[in-house]
């Protein structure tokens, strides 16, 4: 149907056109949308490059100071072994017991058929004190087994050491701690550890 409008043109109502989207070019936005996804990905890989750089950076640092801890823990256990033999010496120089002297006694002590092992000083209960700890000289030997009793000669060593006053004057007590038979090779011998207590006081 055909209509016929009568009314003046400033009265009419005007149709609203539709509203349309500008045209874009889509080719430049695709390419500027690429480009930033690139740049984007190169200036990650800089900051992981980065960030990689810098931690290898820190890892020799610490392998450096691992190192150096290292050095310096082993440093101080030297001083402190160098320390406490300073400390040892200084002890036998300064103590009442002088201990070349009394290696000295113990030899002279010495009778025929025994031969010492060891030499040693140590911590030991004290005689007639139950629970207190004191040194004493522990000295272990042997004595070639032959006819007379099995232990002779390891009694009149004991019995020299006693009667040798220059030794004993430093000892509360001298026993006889232990014999054991052994055999060294063919040859019979009695094995014994002589524990010489220190009086108090005395000692290192």
């Amino acid at each position: 149907m055909i209509e016929i409008n009568l009314l003046p043109e400033k009265l009419r109502i005007k149709k609203r056109r539709p509203f349309a989207l500008p045209a874009l070019p889509f080719m430049p936005i695709a390419i500027g949308v690429v480009g930033l996804l690139i740049a984007f990905q190169v200036m990650l890989i800089v900051w992981v490059q980065a960030k990689q750089m810098t931690l290898n950076s820190l890892n020799r640092k610490y392998s450096s100071i691992s190192s150096s801890n290292l050095k310096a823990i082993a440093l101080d256990s030297n001083l402190k072994e160098i320390s406490s033999k300073v400390d040892a010496v200084d002890k036998l120089l300064n103590s009442r017991f002088r201990l070349a002297k009394k290696l000295n006694d113990l030899s002279d002590s010495l009778v025929s058929g025994i031969w010492l092992k060891s030499i040693d000083i140590k911590k030991g209960e004290a005689p007639n004190e139950p629970g207190a700890l004191r040194e004493v000289l522990v000295v272990e030997g042997a004595s070639i087994v032959s006819s007379e009793t099995a232990n002779g000669f390891i009694g009149k060593f004991v019995a020299s050491l006693k009667e040798n006053v220059s030794f004993s004057d430093d000892f509360e007590e001298i026993e006889l701690s232990k014999v054991e038979r052994s055999k060294i090779r063919k040859t019979e011998v009695m094995d014994f550890v002589i524990i010489c207590h220190f009086k108090k006081g005395r000692g290192l």
